[in-house]
C-alpha cells in the first residue's frame, strides 16, 4: 500500500480525536465551575452573606461585593469551598485591600450640597405638620442627651454567662486571618451581644506557648483586633468594645500535650460594665 493512499485518513482521524478530546475537555471544566459556583453561592447564603457575585475561572472566584468588608469575608468563606484554590476579593472600588479592617472600611457618606430654598413653607404642607416633624426632632434629640443607662447586675451575670457558652474563635494558623468556623462563631457572638444592649464587653486574645513572648502578645493582640472589627461590621456599637491581648501570659491549662496548647488558644468575651 502506498504511503500517499494512507496517510490522509490518518491526517484526519488523528485531527478528530483532538477535537473530540477538546471538547470534553471544554464541557469538563464548564461542569467543575458551574458545581464550584453553586457550592461557593451556598456557601455565603449559609454565612448570610446576600448581594456577592461569585465569577468562577476554572479553579479560581472573583468575589464581588457592595463593601470592601462584604467582599473580604465573603471571599474568606469562598475559599473555604472544597474544591476552590483561590478567592479574590473586589469591592465597589476595584481590589478591597487586606489590610483595611473591617471597621475602618465603613465610607461615611457626605451631606448633600446645600439648595437655595424658601424661607416660608411650601403651600401644600400644612403648618401644624411642620411643628410635628420639629417636635419628632426634639424627641430624638433629647433621647441622646439621656445619659445611658447602666446594667444591672443581673444583666451582667445574664450576659457574661450567654458569652461564656459561645464555641472557640478560631484563626489560620499563626495569624490573626479568622477560619470559617471563626466567621460563624464571631456572627454568635454579635447575636449575643446584640441580646445585651446595655453590658461593654473586653475581647481578650490568647495563645500557646509555642514562639517568643513577644511574637505571641503582638500576635492575641492582632487575633482580638481583628474579633472586634467583625464585630463592629456586623452592627455592634464600637463603644461598648475594647480589646486585648495577654499572648501566653494566662493559660487554661498547664500545656502538657498538643491538646492542652489547643486549649489555650483561645478568644474570651468579659463583661467589664
Amino acid at each position: 500500500m502506498r504511503l500517499r493512499t494512507v496517510l490522509p485518513p490518518v491526517i484526519a482521524a488523528v485531527l478528530g480525536l483532538g477535537v473530540l478530546s477538546g471538547l470534553q475537555d471544554t464541557g469538563f471544566r464548564e461542569g467543575i465551575e458551574a458545581d464550584l459556583t453553586e457550592r461557593a453561592q451556598g456557601a455565603l447564603s449559609a454565612a448570610g452573606l446576600g448581594g456577592v457575585q461569585v465569577e468562577v475561572t476554572g479553579r479560581d472566584a472573583d468575589v464581588t461585593a457592595p463593601t470592601d468588608v462584604d467582599a473580604l469575608t465573603a471571599a474568606e468563606v469562598v475559599s473555604g469551598v472544597e474544591g476552590m484554590r483561590i478567592a479574590v476579593a473586589y469591592g465597589p472600588d476595584g481590589p478591597a485591600s487586606a489590610d483595611v479592617g473591617p471597621a475602618r472600611a465603613t465610607v461615611t457618606q457626605r451631606d448633600p450640597e446645600p439648595t437655595a430654598v424658601e424661607e416660608t413653607a411650601p403651600a401644600d404642607v400644612p403648618a401644624d405638620e411642620d411643628e410635628e416633624k420639629d417636635e419628632e426632632k426634639d424627641e430624638e434629640k433629647d433621647k441622646d442627651d439621656q445619659p445611658k443607662r447602666e446594667p444591672t447586675r443581673e444583666e451582667r451575670e445574664e450576659a457574661q454567662e450567654d458569652l461564656v457558652e459561645i464555641p472557640n474563635i478560631t484563626f489560620v494558623t499563626d495569624s490573626a486571618r479568622l477560619t470559617k468556623d471563626g466567621l460563624r462563631v464571631v456572627r454568635e457572638a454579635a447575636e449575643v451581644l446584640e441580646k445585651h444592649p446595655e453590658v461593654e464587653v473586653r475581647i481578650e486574645g490568647h495563645t500557646d506557648s509555642l514562639g517568643t513572648r513577644a511574637h505571641n502578645r503582638e500576635l492575641s493582640e492582632r487575633r482580638a483586633d481583628e474579633v472586634l472589627d467583625r464585630l463592629v461590621a456586623l452592627g455592634v456599637d464600637s463603644d461598648r468594645l475594647s480589646a486585648k491581648g495577654y499572648g501566653e501570659s494566662d493559660p487554661l491549662v498547664v500545656p502538657r500535650t498538643f491538646a492542652d496548647l489547643e486549649k489555650n488558644r483561645r478568644v474570651e468575651f468579659d463583661v467589664v460594665n
